[in-house]
């Protein structure tokens, strides 16, 4: 009797543990794919990873004006789906404020990129460019927790990063609930037998 509750103790152990893992690998990333120096005209990418439910969001991207200048914006791409840009502008004369919007209810998932900002250069050397100010926004009105850039959280105008909350991804989910609440039945279950 003791053999079959620690037998199906373990079963729904593993099950939860499986269960709990592909969502704490999917962390949503996004990253400047840039040149190491610039010369000429060149172009920065802004790429993601792992997004669900995509829908729009806005990003600033810093650079140094006497260095280079930002000459246009095109659209982004994940997985097919064009990234359109709603609007992009200068903020100061150092950084570039671009929003995303894609039409319609139904958002996208996948990887790809948000946008590729194109620069000119004016004086030659290492690229320096950093972000703030990342949003992004589900096709449910709320935030997606992302890394923007190596920083955990929404980036904020210092560049500097707020949290994000992660007590969704600590506390028991519905599988792990489940699980706990399965486990208790069949405990009582083996006990009733007894």
């Amino acid at each position: 009797m003791i053999s079959k509750i620690i037998s199906t103790f373990i079963i729904i152990l593993m099950m939860s543990i499986i269960l709990a893992a592909p969502a704490a690998a999917d962390q949503t990333c996004v990253s400047l794919n840039a040149p190491e120096r610039m010369d000429g005209n060149f172009s920065v990418a802004i790429e993601i990873t792992s997004v669900y439910d995509l829908d729009s969001g806005q990003f600033d991207l810093h650079f140094d004006p006497a260095v280079t200048r930002v000459v246009g914006v095109d659209d982004g791409n994940i997985g097919g789906t064009t990234i359109p840009i709603d609007n992009w502008a200068v903020v100061d004369e150092n950084s570039i404020r671009t929003l995303f919007n894609l039409p319609g209810i139904n958002g996208v998932s996948g990887s790809g990129s948000l946008a590729t900002i194109h620069f000119e250069t004016i004086a030659p050397g290492d690229c320096v460019m950093a972000m703030s100010n990342g949003l992004l926004v589900d096709t449910m009105a709320e935030l997606i927790p992302a890394n923007w850039d190596g920083v955990e959280g929404v980036a904020t105008e210092t560049g500097t990063a707020i949290p994000t909350d992660t007590t969704e991804l600590k506390t028991p989910g519905f599988e792990a609930l489940f699980t706990i609440g399965a486990l208790a039945a069949a405990i009582f279950a083996f006990r009733r037998e007894e």
